[in-house]
C-alpha cells in the first residue's frame, strides 16, 4: 500500500462495513453528478490508471530497496 494512502487512512479512515450503507443516497449523488455531465466510465478508467500507476511505483520502490539490501548483505559477507 502506498505510504500516502496509508497515511490518509490513519488520518481520517474508519474500519466499518460501508459498501451497502446509504445506497439510496449514493444513487441520488450518482444521478446528480451524471446530470452535470460526469462520465462515470471515464472517471473509472482514470482512477484505475492512477491507482495502478501509484501501486506500481510503490512496488518498484520496494524492489529497489530489496535489491539494495541484498547487495549490501553480499558486500558484508565478502
Amino acid at each position: 500500500m502506498p505510504d500516502q494512502a496509508l497515511q490518509a487512512f490513519i488520518d481520517h479512515g474508519t474500519v466499518s462495513r460501508t459498501v451497502d450503507a446509504n445506497v439510496s443516497e449514493a444513487e441520488g449523488v450518482y444521478s446528480a453528478l451524471e446530470k452535470l455531465g460526469i462520465d462515470w466510465e471515464e472517471v473509472g478508467k482514470q482512477l484505475e490508471l492512477e491507482g495502478v500507476d501509484s501501486f506500481k511505483k510503490s512496488f518498484d520502490s520496494l524492489l529497489v530497496s530489496l535489491q539494495e539490501k541484498g547487495n549490501s548483505l553480499k558486500m558484508a559477507s565478502v
